[in-house]
């Protein structure tokens, strides 16, 4: 388990590799803020390598139920066996995902 401070892609990069696994994300899944006139859904970009977002990331090897504690828990994707992380479109396609977020001892842009 890990905080999203980060950004996911980054956040979940750190889960992959202490792990030793890989992972695909579906894209729709994504709890994304609603914002600004209209209330349209932020970027998807953004979700992806935006931080300081007060979720929690983890993964379980059993079920887990919708709701754990009063807290609505989001499945966003699973983990696989080969290494590196892979966004799902709406479509169904697979693309490689890159991390993309805060990284505390490298040099960020």
């Amino acid at each position: 388990m890990i905080d999203l401070s980060d950004g996911l892609s980054t956040d979940l990069e750190h889960i992959c590799q202490e792990s030793h696994l890989g992972a695909e994300i579906e894209a729709e899944a994504i709890p994304r803020a609603r914002v600004g006139p209209g209330k349209k859904r932020v970027a998807l970009e953004l979700a992806l390598h935006g931080g300081d977002d007060y979720e929690l990331l983890f993964t379980s090897a059993g079920a887990v139920p919708s709701v754990v504690a009063g807290v609505r828990v989001t499945r966003i994707g699973r983990t696989i066996q080969s290494a590196g992380m892979r966004l799902i479109g709406a479509e169904g396609k697979a693309r490689p995902l890159k991390a993309g977020g805060w990284e505390h001892f490298k040099r960020n842009s």
